[in-house]
């Protein structure tokens, strides 16, 4: 059967020895069949239209070792970080440490990093879709600020003090943690500052060696590994945080 249009995301399942794998399978245009395995273990499979079931499938079935390989590799990480009720007491991240937030009556619609906390400042303290908007204007900006003096510090050492200024952008995305378009625009996502610095320095390299070399191939990996040498290191502490 062939898939002739783009259609929403499907959930399927395919087998592959005793194990049988669900996955999401994504029909759009484009030229290729991927396969990924993200950190909360869920397979999502991009098709291009006019792909059929049957080869999809044994495009994935082909790949099983890898993807069992992948999901086991992510389980050891679970549970991941739950999602955030933007609630007194709980915690939230920034460069890896942890900090509470406090939130108070005020007039001010702010949030500030004191000490050990967060403090959001609101005239209405119930409103936790409103809060969740004050913090993500707070790390957006402070994202935008630190990413950039990194990525300056990394352009020099991998495209040459002469390379003219890199286009970047920032965004709350959810399945990745940077993307490098074929036009050379870089676009980060804004969850980042919530890691380590050693973790935001790994996917700013990552990005930024893509300019020189599209593909991860073994061109990209000796640059990545001239740049970072324990840049595996770095991947691997990063998955501790997933993306949401």
């Amino acid at each position: 059967m062939l898939i002739d249009n783009d259609s929403d995301t499907m959930l399927r399942a395919f087998q592959y020895g005793y194990s049988t794998i669900e996955y999401q399978l994504i029909v759009e245009e484009r030229k290729n069949l991927s396969i990924t395995v993200q950190p909360n273990k869920t397979v999502v499979v991009k098709a291009p239209v006019g792909s059929g079931f049957e080869a999809i499938e044994a495009r994935l079935v082909n790949k099983g070792k890898w993807i069992l390989k992948q999901i086991n590799y992510f389980d050891k990480f679970h549970p991941l970080q739950p999602e955030s009720e933007y609630i007194s007491g709980e915690t939230h991240y920034y460069l890896g440490r942890q900090y509470r937030l406090r939130i108070r009556k005020g007039s001010d619609e702010t949030v500030k990093l004191i000490g050990k906390f967060f403090i959001a400042k609101t005239s209405d303290t119930q409103n936790r879709d409103h809060i969740q908007l004050l913090m993500r204007q707070w790390y957006a900006d402070h994202a935008q600020l630190l990413l950039d003096t990194r990525v300056r510090i990394y352009v020099e050492k991998i495209l040459g003090s002469d390379h003219p200024t890199v286009e970047t952008h920032y965004k709350y995305l959810k399945r990745r943690w940077g993307s490098c378009d074929p036009g050379g625009t870089i676009t980060f996502n804004i969850e980042l500052v919530k890691t380590p610095i050693q973790c935001i320095d790994y996917v700013i390299v990552h990005e930024l060696c893509h300019l020189m070399h599209p593909n991860h191939d073994k061109a990209f990996y000796r640059l990545m590994k001239s740049i970072l040498p324990d840049w595996e290191t770095r991947k691997e502490k990063l998955e501790l945080f997933g993306v949401r």
